[in-house]
């Protein structure tokens, strides 16, 4: 492996020479010499690459699963230019090199296939983006913007045709890091990939019926979908420099963030104080799996009651907190000032970031791979197709199946899954009491309904890979009821610095798409149906999500606000246990009064 990464390097070097796209639309001979298995590994290797960094820095803040950037930034930082040369400049040349040649049919319907999904995910960012002339050397500097139903429309009919191309008797991919030239595999991603952009697009009214077409179709033969944990489509890594893991490049080979380098100032990722709600309510022992322990030194102190199992009385007591969430920010919005009352809970905002449970380690592994696609995904999928009547199966079973696939792949023990699913919220039918945020603002809850109990586990199923899709899953389905983020930032991707934001409707174009491509950036912003002469602003909404019109958004107008941290109290059920565990992990025992009745 160590040979071809060497010369995907090459290959993505070339392409990073580029800056528009009269250099990307190039003659393809250039590439003539470079087999079909070296373009797809170095387009696939590429985006995963891309998708890593954003996570990092974009999409973790957006999905709510962690807090990396501290601010709603929806600018490219690169992956524009990133994506067009490094991964669909790689495989448009293997479709124009190997295209007609029979000999390399199933590898050109792989290339297919990451084409259809690579531009699934542009357009799930920026809504119009450039296909059909992309890549193109019939178009130079002018290159038209395709409007986001086209996209999609290719996409899935892109990968309808390219599984239905695929032979396993033919030829195979020499070199495949993602399913080992198993092309059956290859098969089931593609189909997979249908159902997940088809349940994407459902709520776009010009698409509804396009997309209930490709679910039927795809729900009619389950067998052709992931139907196992060995069927995940993961990209592995090496302990070898330029091929390492992309979150152990960013964070722990850098030496800039804490907590990998002890003495930095820069935090790394930390869980967000709404995931955090979120587990307490529903008792979830992922909290644990998914996050480190705050350091003993750094932890906040909470104040609790307790009873006791040998008398009447309550003792008043104090005691760290091992796993906490980092707000959003900790700017309060200024109709709040009157009700924020120290003396009603703690200001989790202003403790240290050292205060706030990081990501675990076993992420930040150098050759862990990342998850593109797991079963635990399609079983949600699935879920969510048989709820709406598709396919033969229960949406039920799909759902449970689809958790104790999540566990699994965490090592989590069955006696913990079979605790977990007795949850009330989390067993199907029922309903769970979640706690309020710590500013008493909004309940993060899963909310009535089974459908949004699949939504919700499929959010948590994403962790840490799929931030991206946790993002378009709340602007489709609107499934959670977010805190604003009351420091968002004045980026360009906004029109001006807003006082509070809700999560964005989508990212801006590149700063440089206006002057290298004016007429392509004009033809975007027509599709956007954007008459301000830019992109900047960030609740422009895409086609396949809904409009949010709840009267909760007007936050600043809000005069229930209030410190709130029942959800951090109750950790011990009584005194004698809260004294056991003292004694176990040395804790100090902090008893500040003793109440008899």
């Amino acid at each position: 492996m160590k040979k071809l990464t060497i010369y995907i390097s090459l290959l993505l070097f070339s392409w990073g020479c580029t800056r528009d796209f009269a250099s990307m639309n190039k003659d393809s001979s250039q590439f003539g010499s470079a087999t079909p298995e070296a373009s797809i590994h170095a387009a696939n290797r590429n985006l995963v690459l891309q998708l890593g960094n954003m996570n990092g820095t974009r999409f973790w803040d957006l999905s709510h699963l962690a807090i990396a950037g501290t601010r709603y930034d929806v600018t490219d930082n690169g992956f524009w230019q990133n994506i067009y040369q490094g991964v669909l400049g790689n495989l448009t040349q293997v479709e124009l090199n190997y295209g007609a040649d029979s000999i390399y049919r199933n590898r050109v319907q792989v290339a297919r296939i990451m084409k259809a999904y690579t531009y699934s995910i542009l357009t799930g960012i920026y809504g119009p983006v450039p296909m059909t002339q992309a890549n193109n050397t019939g178009y130079l500097s002018n290159v038209l913007f395709d409007d986001e139903d086209d996209v999609y429309t290719y996409s899935l009919n892109t990968l309808k045709d390219a599984a239905g191309n695929l032979n396993p008797s033919r030829d195979k991919l020499t070199y495949d890091a993602i399913f080992s030239g198993d092309i059956n595999k290859w098969i089931k991603f593609a189909n997979s990939l249908r159902l997940k952009i088809a349940l994407n697009i459902l709520e776009n009214p010009k698409l509804k019926q396009f997309a209930e077409g490709h679910i039927r179709e795809v729900m009619q033969n389950e067998g052709a979908l992931m139907s196992s944990d060995a069927d995940a489509a993961k990209m592995p890594f090496e302990n070898v420099s330029g091929n390492e893991n992309p979150y152990f490049q960013r964070y722990v080979k850098s030496n800039n963030f804490w907590p990998y380098n002890a003495n930095s100032t820069n935090a790394g990722p930390k869980m967000s104080e709404f995931l955090s709600t979120f587990f307490r309510s529903y008792p979830d022992p992922r909290m644990k799996v998914y996050y480190d322990s705050v350091p003993t030194a750094n932890r906040a102190l909470i104040t609790d009651t307790l009873t006791s199992l040998n008398d009447d009385s309550l003792r008043i007591v104090q005691y760290p907190i091992d796993y906490l969430g980092m707000p959003l920010a900790n700017t309060k919005l200024t109709g709040w000032n009157a009700f924020l009352n120290p003396n009603q809970g703690v200001d989790l905002g202003s403790n240290d970031q050292k205060a706030f449970s990081a990501v675990t380690p076993a992420i930040m592994q150098v050759t862990r791979p990342y998850v593109i696609m797991s079963y635990a995904e399609v079983l949600f999928l699935k879920a969510e197709a048989a709820y709406r009547g598709y396919g033969s199966g229960s949406a039920e079973s799909y759902y449970n199946e689809g958790i104790a696939a999540n566990f699994r792949a965490w090592n989590i023990s069955s006696a913990d899954l079979g605790n977990y699913m007795k949850v009330d919220g989390v067993k199907w039918g029922t309903e769970g009491n979640p706690f309020w945020n710590y500013l008493h603002l909004v309940k993060p809850a899963i909310p009535a309904g089974n459908l949004n109990k699949i939504y919700a586990q499929r959010w948590l199923n994403y962790f840490p890979d799929g931030a991206f899709d946790c993002w378009c899953l709340q602007r489709r389905t609107l499934v959670f009821d977010l805190p604003p983020h009351t420091n968002p930032g004045g980026y360009s991707s906004y029109s001006s610095t807003p006082t509070y934001a809700d999560i964005p409707g989508r990212g801006s174009y590149p700063t440089s798409v206006p002057t290298l491509n004016p007429q392509g950036y004009n033809s975007g912003l027509k599709l956007l149906n954007v008459t301000s002469g830019n992109d900047y602003d960030m609740y422009t909404r895409l086609h396949f999500a809904v409009d949010d019109k709840r009267e909760s958004k007007k936050w600043n107008d809000r005069t229930d606000v209030a410190y709130d941290n029942t959800y951090l109290r109750k950790k011990y059920p009584n005194w004698e246990a809260y004294v056991e565990d003292c004694r176990k992990t040395g804790i100090p025992i902090r008893l500040s009064q003793t109440i008899k009745p």
